[in-house]
């Protein structure tokens, strides 16, 4: 027997033996759930088990449930899904082919068709298999998928206690007494104070080049170069670093950089993704005003308010206006099942994807898992959801919900004549006629040549047509995505009130919710935020939504003034963190989206609580917060490794040094254009292709969106469901959902992706061109070529090993290539290529 079968006798044999083992294991314990998978559970898997299941298989009979449970089975809990019924256990974790869950709901075996009344939908149905094939996550494995009967006061002690709802106050400011200590401001204080309790030391300063560079990345995504780092060495000044971060918050660079990270929050995307993958051909200018207001320092407070309702806030020019109106494309830019048959539920969907986005982005708070049911872990009952809910179903994001729905679009300049409205709409359609005629076209044989001439004839009248037209019509008022006043439903530009909906079904509506903001922040006898103009509920009708009391707005603009008052004890502490993050790799608060109680706790409460105070107080001024933290000598740290701190404090959850940082995908891809000298520095507009609200795939799934821009990655087009592949690579966000932490991996398909891919390719070619150009040495490009890319000196060793390498690899190019010019080139590239693919290119101490 060879060596191979061998190996595979003996790894089939270790199966079959260990098969009785497996056979007899203890049913698996519930994984580990992330906040995503919590999300997941409670928003899709726990309403469906409650609405489709519960009746027969859990409610007791007191509750309208069944009198016998049916087979046995209970759906109430993980734990009694695993034990099963008359016919053995619901699920098996990891595998929804072995589940009797999953085989019963898609209606694939006689007997065993549930729910009885109808099958689920395809959309339910993949939910509950995802859910099953990863693990079958059940937050809280002894909450039960029965809704609570309350009882007693709304709100615990416990509740009204927990850490996040309590205002931010100014705390004490740590006392110091090391004179060793190295302290920049009150930051350090607060950090030494938590190491000096734990009995741990912080790590020594980082020498200036690791400086520049760690801090050149933060404020700018791109490295430093060779005359910034020479300038910064040879300044001896108190104020040299000072000096370096004013100068990099006043790069145009830096809103490119830190826009990034907001648009993972505000999930910016250029396509719709999901059922109906079209094209959002003016999402660009909201990314365009991200970035304008980041470098313009625009306060937080105006910022959020301006996401929420610029068109509602006064403009003193068109131009203001105008990036108002942009500004509320955040509520827009979310994907929606445009296809979606039941338009009250798609309303609906729309503006709970809203309202979960804003209350993770603004407050760190789930509130979208209280669509069905009271919150399962944070005191946000299911009427103050709806309460909100309101102020989105009273909001237009939608031009129509006919299938295909389209968003709705708006222009500062007001509504176009009908007359002209009616020609831009034939304009579009002759443009749509000559792509299909020059696709059809490209598919005919060469040997059709009447056909050919036929089609090719009708294209040049269309365009003839197009040409003719454009020029009757005056130059087009810029749309963009935007909201207004009234609704994308049938009640027309009045705002109302909802009904609570049992279950999450708005066909069995319960009380009114009036217009109050979540009542364990804001009062248990607060007065409605928006007043009613009439309190005449609709009548209950069959298949449709059930409207309450007439407002007076949609409560956009109140909820956005209480959203940004210094009061507020979640909107300063949760932009706090967020910065703090961007810097540091973790925030103080570990889960950026959820300051609930399935949220982590502050490692470090009051210096978070400080750091909100100094913000308000500094005019919500970003700029002024990174300056704050970068001039503190925590920022300043070395990542030199302790082993007692380590042991102590793996996590570094104390700061004892400053984290490692990979770069994100978008950082990566800009410093290979920086250090080859092929960035192009163009600014603002759109790389998309595809026409506004055209499919950005064909019918077999393919996209023509490109992606050879040298521009900044920001700049390139971000299409759901079909993410860039270098972005994907490197842990780049899902763009359907609002993220304020990526994921950082270090796997072997990175290593792979560097030294393979076309891109990396034709960057290192550049690099090398760019060092072979000047006269010189070898030993000397070298050394040039890791100040550009490591912003260091090489070592002798770099230099010997780099020469080294390229006269080996020179060498053997030489059985092939005989020209000495290309192998030499060719050498050079290879090894450049090695650079970007190193480590230390794609990390920062």
């Amino acid at each position: 027997m060879t060596a191979p079968f061998r190996r595979a006798a003996c790894v089939v044999a270790t199966l079959l033996l260990a098969a009785p083992c497996v056979a007899n294991a203890a049913p698996p314990a519930a994984p580990t759930s992330t906040p995503t998978d919590d999300e997941f559970f409670e928003k899709k898997i726990r309403p469906l088990l409650a609405d489709h299941c519960l009746r027969c298989h859990g409610t007791p009979p007191a509750n309208g449930g069944s009198k016998s449970l049916g087979g046995g089975l209970k759906v109430t809990s993980r734990a009694e899904l695993l034990k099963g019924g008359e016919t053995g256990p619901a699920i098996v974790p990891g595998r929804p082919d072995q589940s009797l869950l999953v085989k019963a709901v898609e209606y694939t075996e006689e007997g065993m068709k549930m729910p009885p009344k109808g099958k689920l939908s395809d959309q339910q149905i993949a939910d509950l298999t995802k859910w099953v094939k990863s693990g079958a996550a059940w937050p809280n494995d002894t909450a039960s998928v029965n809704p609570a009967t309350p009882t007693g006061p709304l709100f615990t002690p416990e509740q009204k206690a927990f850490w996040a709802f309590q205002p931010v106050r100014l705390p004490t400011v740590p006392e110091i007494q090391n004179p060793k200590s190295e302290i920049g401001n009150e930051i350090d204080r607060f950090v030494l104070a938590k190491l000096r309790d734990a009995q741990l030391s912080p790590a020594a300063p980082a020498d200036k080049r690791t400086l520049i560079r760690r801090v050149t990345f933060d404020l700018t995504g791109l490295p430093p170069s060779s005359e910034e780092v020479d300038a910064f060495l040879k300044d001896d000044s108190p104020k040299a670093f000072e000096k370096v971060v004013d100068q990099l918050l006043a790069s145009s660079s830096y809103g490119e950089r830190w826009a990034r990270h907001w648009l993972d929050v505000a999930r910016y995307a250029d396509s719709n993704g999901l059922d109906e993958n079209t094209a959002f051909g003016n999402a660009w200018r909201y990314r365009d005003y991200v970035i304008k207001s980041f470098n313009a320092d625009k306060p937080y407070d105006r910022f959020l308010k301006e996401q929420l309702a610029g068109d509602l806030l006064p403009a003193d020019s068109s131009a203001a206006r105008m990036e108002q109106l942009t500004a509320t494309g955040f509520l827009s830019l979310g994907p929606k099942v445009l296809a979606e048959p039941d338009k009250q539920k798609m309303l609906l969907d729309i503006a709970d994807e809203q309202l979960d986005t804003v209350g993770k982005a603004f407050m760190g708070l789930t509130l979208g898992c209280a669509r069905c049911h009271d919150h399962k872990f944070d005191p946000i009952p299911t009427r103050d959801y709806y309460s909100l809910l309101a102020v989105f179903t009273s909001t237009r994001t939608m031009q129509n919900l006919s299938t295909v729905a389209r968003a709705f679009e708006r222009s500062p300049d007001g509504p176009e004549k009908p007359e002209i409205k009616a020609d831009r709409q034939k304009l579009e359609q002759l443009r749509k006629d000559v792509r299909k005629l020059e696709s059809e076209f490209s598919k005919l044989p060469t040997t059709e040549k009447e056909k050919r001439a036929e089609v090719a004839a009708k294209a040049d009248e269309k365009r003839a047509e197009i040409k003719k037209l454009e020029a009757s019509l005056p130059p087009a008022s810029p749309m963009v995505l935007a909201v207004e006043e009234g609704s994308s439903g049938a009640y027309g530009t009045q705002g109302r009130n909802l009904y609570v909906q049992v279950r999450g079904t708005y066909s069995t509506p319960g009380a009114e919710a009036p217009a109050v903001f979540p009542r364990i922040i804001a009062g248990e006898d607060q007065k409605p935020f928006v007043e009613s103009k009439s309190n005449k509920a609709d009548k209950l009708e069959a298949n449709k939504i059930r409207y309450g009391a007439i407002r007076t707005s949609s409560g956009r603009r109140e909820l956005a003034n209480w959203l940004a008052d210094p009061a507020h004890p979640l909107t300063a502490r949760v932009m706090v963190n967020r910065i703090w993050q961007h810097h540091f790799g973790e925030g103080l608060v570990r889960s950026p989206d959820n300051f609930g109680r399935l949220g982590d706790r502050p490692t470090h409460p009051e210096l978070l609580d400080w750091l909100a105070v100094q913000f308000v107080k500094n005019g919500w001024s970003m700029k002024k917060l990174h300056k704050l933290i970068l001039l503190s000598a925590t920022y300043q740290m070395s990542s030199t490794h302790d082993a007692k701190a380590a042991l102590a404090d793996p996590e570094n959850r104390l700061l004892w040094r400053f984290n490692r940082q990979r770069l994100e995908a978008e950082a990566v891809r800009d410093s290979m254009l920086v250090v080859a000298g092929t960035l192009d520095h163009t600014t603002g507009g759109t790389l998309l292709i595809n026409g506004n609200f055209e499919y950005v795939t064909n019918d077999q799934s393919k996209t023509r969106t490109r992606y050879d821009s040298h521009r900044r990655s920001i700049y390139l087009p971000v299409i759901r469901n079909n993410v860039f592949d270098f972005f994907q690579a490197f842990d780049f966000v899902e763009p359907h959902v609002g993220t304020g932490k990526r994921a950082s991996t270090v796997i072997a398909s990175q290593a792979l992706y560097l030294m393979n891919n076309p891109f990396v390719t034709e960057q290192a070619q550049a690099f090398a061109g760019s060092l072979l150009k000047p006269e010189g040495n070898d030993e000397d490009r070298v050394k040039s070529a890791y100040l550009r890319a490591l912003a260091r000196p090489a070592t002798d060793e770099d230099v010997s090993r780099a020469v080294s390498f390229i006269q080996r690899y020179d060498a053997a190019l030489s059985a092939k290539e005989a020209d000495a010019a290309t192998r030499r080139t060719k050498a050079w590239a290879a090894w450049c290529q090695m650079l970007f693919a190193s480590s230390e290119f794609v990390y920062v101490n």
